[in-house]
């Protein structure tokens, strides 16, 4: 048996263990490279409940509902994407009352955190490092006793609203 035979079929094995282990009336196999009786059994419970001809063969058909299946409950069970918002196209960070991307994501984390504790002032979502936000800012900065320039978005003014953010 070739490596990208076993492979396929070892793809094969995991797919249908997913769908076993979530609930689907698959029944148990183990994955260990090898089409052999219970890997057969599965295929055919898995064509029978997909309306397939259950012929206990992996097809083409077969191969993609079963892999669709399996990614439906992979995609389900993963941790959402994480995204990386701050963009400091230039050194010295946004300044106040210009705009940009990253503005937007640093106002709506003052915005939940401000939902949260008194004090931070009311923003809106708007882009622009206005008086609100530069006021938010400089809240959160003498609550946690660092330097801020003036309501400037800098990395560490980033940091310390996305750690406050993040504990909430």
């Amino acid at each position: 048996m070739n490596g990208e035979h076993e492979f396929n079929i070892r793809q094969i094995q995991r797919a249908l263990r997913i769908l076993h282990k979530n609930g689907d009336d698959i029944p148990i196999i183990y994955e260990d490279g090898i089409f052999g009786e219970e890997t057969k059994r599965a295929v055919i419970a898995f064509q029978a409940q997909k309306s397939l001809d259950p012929t206990g063969t992996v097809d083409y058909g077969t191969w993609v509902l079963l892999m669709e299946k399996a990614n439906e409950y992979i995609e389900k069970a993963a941790e959402p994407f994480p995204i990386f918002p701050y963009v400091n196209d230039e050194k010295s960070g946004v300044l106040p009352d210009e705009e940009g991307k990253t503005v937007w994501f640093l106002q709506a984390m003052l915005i939940a955190i401000g939902e949260k504790y008194s004090g931070v002032e009311e923003v809106m979502l708007n882009g622009k490092t206005d008086f609100a936000t530069q006021n938010a800012l400089n809240y959160i900065h003498s609550k946690n006793r660092s330097q801020n320039a003036e309501g400037k978005l800098s990395k560490e003014s980033w940091n310390s609203v996305a750690r406050l953010f993040n504990s909430l």
